[in-house]
């Protein structure tokens, strides 16, 4: 799934583990009973995971991200995604600011591949499993683990399904505000230990961006407008 500009109006995202450096990217739609594919642009970096460096430690983050050289007739200009209620417009911001507290529940919404939302909450902010490796997947360093909002007929559970990677993981909509922030971006699905229902996991992108992107200048950035505070505070 393709997730937005980035840099400029013509650099996009998506997980990394759906695309090869060097390959093409390609849209899916159902068209009058078939299956349209339409190239939008070409994958030129893949990172699975970046090394935070701050004055305080230093640690890994799974970033699972492709960037994307956009076809020009492909690039976005408007940074908006439209909510779940009444078709109203909302702007996109990445968050960036403090530790998401893990006291309460963060709610958040997902637009699937069929274009629905889906409702969750935020379990753990940072998830680590380095034993995957051995089961031949991707460990996972400081992800978030995503469970389906409470008090659905399945509780914890996933509020994705495979082929919803690359969704962006959003605030709910919140009274007077014309807002939604980006939490991360969903890169798969995750069963804990001892467990039978799997979670949805995702990136943490606020911090992923600017490690994925530091060497490229942002002369005008679009989508990556990072707010550094508590969106709940405003």
């Amino acid at each position: 799934m393709f997730s937005g500009t980035v840099i400029d109006e013509r650099t996009g995202i998506t997980v990394a583990h759906a695309v090869n450096e060097g390959e093409e990217v390609m849209t899916f739609r159902p068209e009058n009973g078939e299956e349209v594919r339409r190239v939008i642009g070409q994958c030129y970096k893949a990172v699975q995971d970046v090394q935070i460096i701050t004055d305080r430690s230093e640690f890994t983050m799974t970033a699972d991200i492709a960037a994307l050289d956009l076809l020009p007739q492909f690039r976005l200009r408007r940074n908006l995604v439209q909510g779940p209620e009444n078709g109203k417009e909302f702007k996109v911001k990445i968050y960036k600011g403090p530790r998401i507290s893990m006291t309460t529940e963060v709610p958040v919404m997902i637009i699937d591949q069929t274009g629905q939302f889906q409702y969750g909450f935020i379990r753990k902010e940072r998830l680590i499993d380095t034993t995957l490796e051995r089961r031949g997947k991707r460990n996972l360093f400081n992800v978030m683990e995503i469970e389906r909002e409470a008090g659905d007929a399945m509780p914890e559970s996933a509020c994705t399904t495979p082929g919803d990677s690359g969704a962006l993981v959003l605030s709910k909509p919140l009274e007077d505000r014309d807002v939604l922030y980006v939490y991360g971006i969903v890169t798969g699905l995750y069963t804990r230990a001892g467990t039978k229902n799997p979670l949805t996991i995702a990136n943490c992108l606020g911090e992923v961006i600017p490690e994925v992107f530091k060497d490229q200048p942002a002369d005008n950035i679009d989508f990556t407008a990072i707010v550094d505070h508590n969106p709940d505070s405003q």
